[in-house]
Order: structure tokens, then sequence, then C-alpha cells
């Protein structure tokens, strides 16, 4: 016999199998440890690759290699500090007037004046007069000439006090505005020019111009606080200089200038020592993330970071949905497909986890995009609307339309974003970021058609949508069953009906349990001949076997059930539940046949067992219940509901007795609430049909030609009597 070579896939595809059911660490702790550490160093490196995507050897005057762009916006320090001093120049010195200098003017002009009116009031001879307001003046910095002298001497009360005033007035307008050092002849000058317009004589214009010449010193001095203050006003105006992402740098073939040195150094872009700073920060970052998920599990699946490969898949999950994001974010930022992650998380594992996941993923890309809200925010809503759409899948094909729908879900969280920055949504800005989004969407639910398959293979993750492709009839295996054992397919479909039912009232995989019913008996295919369901009225090959043989060829059919399900790569689950929905039972029919023959001594028990091992799980329980209730019920001659509910209960507490439910974590009430389930809808099957008159007559003229019955219907009862033989007998010998 020669056996088939599996294709390299094939091979493929089984070596990652095995590896993943047996070769991963049973530590859970150590497990954890690896994975933790991958995610951590694969998503820091590419965090810190995001950072500085390229190194270069330049120094100021070097020739540039190439056109460099900035791979991320960064601020022009030298360009906005340029900005800020020029700003800062073009604040001029802050100045304040000095009061006491004009109050001194003021004195000057008042001392001025009272010199002058005691002059005039002395009986002194007018040469004395003179030479005493020359001198009395002098004391002040006042220089008089003799039209000066003359007509202060010469002038009435009245008039000196007038020349006062005007003297006052002209002084004081032009001191409180102020008199820099640099501009005192101007204010001098422009004293003699309002001195010249008040249409006095020449030796009072004289004496005005005399007065305000020594009055009018500078009066204006510099305030450095303030003028410091007013710079660094100025220069905290100036918005930063930016240098955008994907701006040039330089160009290839210009000599490096200072500026462009700078800018190289601040992007990481220049051969130097790594910027540690900003990998300590991402790497508390990346470390509070991960502690998240930790704390996510701990609280929602513990049992999650105690199993290998759901563990294992869910850091493999990860791990590529981190690297997809950094090539994707090459691209754009919004083509980052983190909903491949949250959509096979959802799938695979727990839509919980993936909607978590998307918030996680979120922040991951908001640090690779060099902290961009827009970007992180538009993945996160992807990827929440990809996990909860592909909890609510139907069949594999509607992946593809949660992938538009996730692409629907990225344009709208564009659009908002960049409305929200201020562009307009027909910009062609928006647009462009727009089709990136919704490219990311409709990558991921392509990723995850292509990738889901392989995953659920090599981690044996048995989905909701692989238990709806395995119920399909035009299954090779239940195409095969329905061929060539009708009789048994039919019976597997009455019991996948009572096991799901059941196992929907008292909890469990109900899509699961169905499934396993459809595949529980497919080993009867070998030898369908053998089982009763398939004997339509032809000869019972047992009555030509001896009880041991034929214990033999009915206890095989798990076996066979098991190896070509194996063969057809059935699920684990589906396996199990074939390979345990006989438990440990005795074939009683045969095995008291062979004691009634005079052989009790030589019998052996054991040799009339199905090999097990009992039911393990609350679904396997429900189906090797659900296959002998229906087997019992079915043998009935006549079935009532009355009759119908005793012989459920009967299996079911026989079944209990004989320690077939011990492994199974189901309870008395649960056993309570199976039974009432199956006695409803066995009662529904089973149900009393109306006679039709021609099928009576012709149905008693069959029994009385053969009265004397045929041969070979007494020799067997379903499950523990064996699936073979007459339905009565079966009745007679059902648990």
């Amino acid at each position: 016999m020669t056996t088939k070579r599996l294709p390299a896939r094939s091979k493929f595809i089984e070596w990652l199998r095995t590896l993943a059911r047996n070769r991963l660490p049973r530590d859970p702790r150590l497990l954890r440890t690896f994975w933790a550490a991958a995610v951590f160093v694969v998503g820091l490196a590419l965090l810190v690759s995001s950072l500085t995507p390229g190194r270069y050897d330049l120094e100021v005057g070097g020739i540039v290699p190439e056109d460099i762009f900035a791979p991320r916006t960064v601020v022009d320090r030298l360009a906005t500090e340029r900005a800020r001093q020029a700003a800062a120049a073009q604040v001029p010195d802050q100045y304040e007037v000095d009061l006491a200098k004009t109050f001194e003017a003021e004195a000057v002009t008042a001392a001025v004046f009272a010199a002058v009116r005691e002059a005039n009031a002395s009986s002194a001879p007018g040469a004395e007069r003179a030479a005493g307001l020359v001198n009395a003046v002098a004391v002040y910095g006042v220089t008089l000439n003799d039209d000066a002298v003359k007509a202060a001497l010469a002038a009435p009360p009245d008039v000196v006090d007038a020349l006062e005033r005007h003297a006052r007035t002209i002084v004081e307008s032009i001191m409180q505005g102020g008199v820099k050092q640099e501009y005192l002849e101007a204010a001098r000058a422009q004293a003699a020019t309002r001195v010249a317009d008040l249409g006095l004589d020449r030796g009072q214009r004289a004496l005005l111009r005399a007065v305000t010449d020594v009055a009018i010193v500078p009066n204006l001095r510099l305030n450095a606080a303030a003028t410091q203050a007013k710079r660094e006003e100025a220069m905290a105006s100036v918005a930063p200089v930016q240098v955008l992402k994907g701006q040039v740098i330089a160009r290839a073939g210009e000599v490096a200038t200072p500026e462009q040195i700078a800018l190289l150094r601040d992007l990481g872009l220049l051969r130097r020592a790594p910027p540690w700073g900003a990998v300590l920060g991402l790497a508390l970052a990346l470390g509070l993330m991960l502690a998240a998920v930790r704390l996510h599990l701990r609280l929602f699946d513990r049992s999650l970071l105690d199993d290998p490969r759901r563990l294992s898949l869910l850091g493999l999950i990860v791990v590529v949905t981190m690297l997809l994001s950094a090539a994707g974010r090459m691209l754009s930022g919004y083509f980052v497909p983190v909903a491949l992650g949250t959509m096979l998380t959802a799938v695979l594992l727990d839509v919980r986890h993936g909607a978590f996941l998307a918030l996680v993923l979120g922040v991951y890309v908001g640090l690779l995009t060099g902290g961009d809200l827009g970007f992180a925010a538009v993945a996160a809503t992807g990827g929440v609307a990809g996990a909860f759409v592909s909890s609510r899948l139907g069949q594999r094909t509607e992946l593809m339309r949660a992938g538009l729908l996730v692409a629907g879900a990225d344009v709208v969280g564009v659009a908002a974003m960049d409305a929200f920055a201020g562009q307009g949504l027909f910009e062609l800005a928006t647009l462009r970021d727009m089709v990136w989004g919704a490219g990311a969407g409709l990558v991921s639910g392509v990723l995850t058609i292509g990738l889901l398959p392989f995953l659920e293979d090599v981690f044996g993750i048995l989905t909701n949508l692989k238990l709806l492709e395995l119920a399909n009839p035009n299954q090779p295996l239940l195409r095969r069953l329905l061929l060539e054992a009708p009789g048994t397919y039919h019976h597997s479909i009455v019991v996948g009906n009572l096991a799901e039912a059941a196992v929907a009232e008292v909890g469990g995989n109900a899509a699961l349990v169905r499934v396993g019913a459809y595949y529980h008996d497919i080993g009867k295919v070998r030898r369908p001949e053998f089982f009763v369901e398939n004997q339509f009225g032809g000869d019972n090959p047992h009555d030509k076997l001896a009880p041991s043989l034929s214990a033999l060829v009915i206890t095989a059919h798990v076996r066979d059930g098991v190896a070509m399900a194996e063969r057809a790569a059935l699920p684990e689950p589906v396996i199990d539940l074939i390979r345990q929905h006989h438990g440990d039972c005795v074939v009683s029919f045969f095995y008291n046949r062979a004691t009634e023959n005079g052989e009790a001594d030589s019998v052996h028990e054991a040799d009339f067992r199905y090999e097990g091992p009992r039911p393990q799980t609350r679904e396997a329980a429900v189906l090797m219940l659900a296959d002998a209730c229906e087997a019992a019920v079915r043998a009935l001659g006549k079935a009532s509901p009355g009759r119908i509910e005793g012989v459920v209960r009967r299996v079911i507490k026989e079944r209990l007795d004989a320690g077939q439910l011990q492994d199974s974590p189901l309870t008395l009430q649960d056993l309570s609430r199976i039974g009432t389930v199956f006695s409803r809808l066995l009662a529904g099957t089973f149900h009393r049909r109306v006679e039709y008159p021609d099928l009576v007559r012709e149905a008693r003229g069959r029994r009385a030609a053969g009265a004397e019955g045929r041969p070979g219907q007494g020799n067997g009862s379903k499950k523990d009597g064996a699936d073979h033989g007459s339905k009565k007998e079966g009745a007679k010998r059902v648990g």
C-alpha cells in the first residue's frame, strides 16, 4: 500500500501546526515573558526606526549625497531664532522721563524771572542793576546779552509775568514730551521757533531764548528692564519656523550649511549616538501599553494567559499588525491596517479583546507617526469598527463586507480629523487622506480573509465561521455519509438538533456540539450495513458473527471516525467529540449475548467496551446523551410523549449511574433540564401520524404475508446495545 505524499505547502502547515500545538513552552510564565519581550522589542525597534529612518555621515561644508526629506515635522531652531532676533531688533529702546530734570528746568525758569523782578525793584543805578541781574542768572548757567538785559530791566511787572508764563509753557511742554541727549539741539531749536512765534520784540525774545536754552536739558533715561521685557515679548510672539514632513531639507550636490546640519541633527538623521531620551520615553510608553493589555486579560479572560496556543496567537497578531502598520506608515499615516489585528482577534479570540486592542494599537500608531493625534484616532476608530463588525459574521465572504465598513469608518474619521485641523473636506489633501484611510480598511479585510484560515489551522482555533463551513452538507465527509449511510446521516441531523438545543439551555458552544453531532458517526461509512439505521429490510450481518467480533466491529466506528476526521483535518474539538461520544460504555447487547452462550468464564467485559475516554466537556456529555436518547426513542414501537420522556430519563440515569458523566462539568440540575429539552424535541420529531387507509391495508397485507418474521431482527440495541439490530430489541436494552 502506497502512502499519498503531501504537497510542500501542506507539509509546511502541518509542521507549523505541530509546532504550535506540541512545541510551545508549557510554562505559562515563560511563554508570557517571551511574547511580552517579543512585542516590546519589535515595537520599540519600529518606533525608533520611525524617528530615525535613515542616517547620513555629513558635516558643514560637505556635499549632500542625495535629496534629503524631513521624515516628520520639526521646528527649524536656527531659522526660528533668527526670526525672533529680528523681531527683538525691531523693538526700540524703552526710555522713561526723569521727573527730577523736569522739576530742575521749572526751578531755573522761576529763578531767572525772580532775579528779573528783584533787579527791577532795586533803586540802584541802571548799570549796577544790569550787572546784578547778569550775575544773579549766571548762577543758573543763563547768559544774558545786552538786548536781553535791557528788555528785562525795562519790562513792567505784568510783562515780566507774561514772559515767565511763556517760558514755563514752552519748557514744560517740551520737557514733558521727553528730551534725549541726541535730540537736545532739536528741542532747543523747537523752543526758539515757538519763542519767535510769540510776536515779541528782539530783547524779549533774547531773554526767553536765554532761559529756554538753559532750562531745556535731556530728561529721558534708558529703562533696560522695560526694553528687555518688550523684546522678549516680541520674540515670544514669533511662531516657530517649521520644516514640514516631506519637505526637502537638502538637495543632492549642495554644500551642507549649518542650518541644514542642525535640522538633520534635530531629526536624528546624522550618524551619532541615539537619542536616548526619546528612546526611553518610547520604551516607557510601550511598557505601559503592554501592562494595560495584561491587566485587561487578567480581568476579562484570565485563561488566555495560561493557554499557550491562544496566547501565542494573540502575540503573533500584535507583532504582525505592528510590522504592517510600520510598512503602511511609509506611505501615509492613515494607511495602517490596525483593523487587521482587531478583526483577527475578534474572530479567533474574543470581540472584547479586539476592541481593547484597537485602542492600544491606536496609541501605538500615534507614537509611530510622531505623536499625531489624527492618525491615532483614525486607526483606533477603524480598529474598533472592525472588531465589532467581524464578531457578527455569518460566513467567511462577509469579511470583505466588514472591510468595506472599516473603510467607511476610516473615511469618516479622516474627514473629521482634517476638518478639525482646518482643512476643507473637498481639498485635494483631504481627499488623498480619505483614499489612504479607505485603502487601509480594504487591505485589512483582504488580509483577514487570507490569514484567518491559516491561523485557524495552525493554532487549532475553532471559530464560528469554521463551524458554519463544517456544517455545510456539501462537506466531503457529510456528503459521503449521506450517500453511503443515509440512515446514520438522518440520525446525526436529529442528534445535532437535540444537542444544540440542550447546550443552548445549559450553556456551552451550541454551534460546536451541532457540528460534532453531524460528524460523530462518520466512522460508520466504513461498514454501514452493520448498523441498524442503515439496514433497510436486508439480512443482519451480525447473525453470522461471534458476539466478540460484532462488538469489535461496532466499537471500531469511533476509532475509524477519529482517523477519518484527522485525515480530513477536522478541528481538534470536533475530533474530541467523535472520540468521546460513547465514553467507555459496554456494548451490553453483545456482552450479554456472549455470556448467555455459556462462555461467561472466558468473556471479559473490557473486550466489549468502547476505548473512550469518557466525555470531558459539557458539549461531549450532551452529545452522548442526545445520541443515546435519539436511538432509544427511535426504537420505540408506539411513541407517546409520556413514553418518550420515560425513556429519556432512564437513558440519562443509566449513563449517570455508569459513571460516564463524572468527568464532565454537568450538574444534576443540568441533566434535568437536558431531559426536558430532549423530551420536548423528540416528542415533536416522533409524533403520531394519521394512517392513510390504503397504506394501512397494504401494511396489514405485508404483515400477514410475513407472519413468520425475518431472521436476524433481534440482534441489537442502539448505543450500548450496539448500533445495529431491530428497534424492538433496542427498546428493551437502552443504556
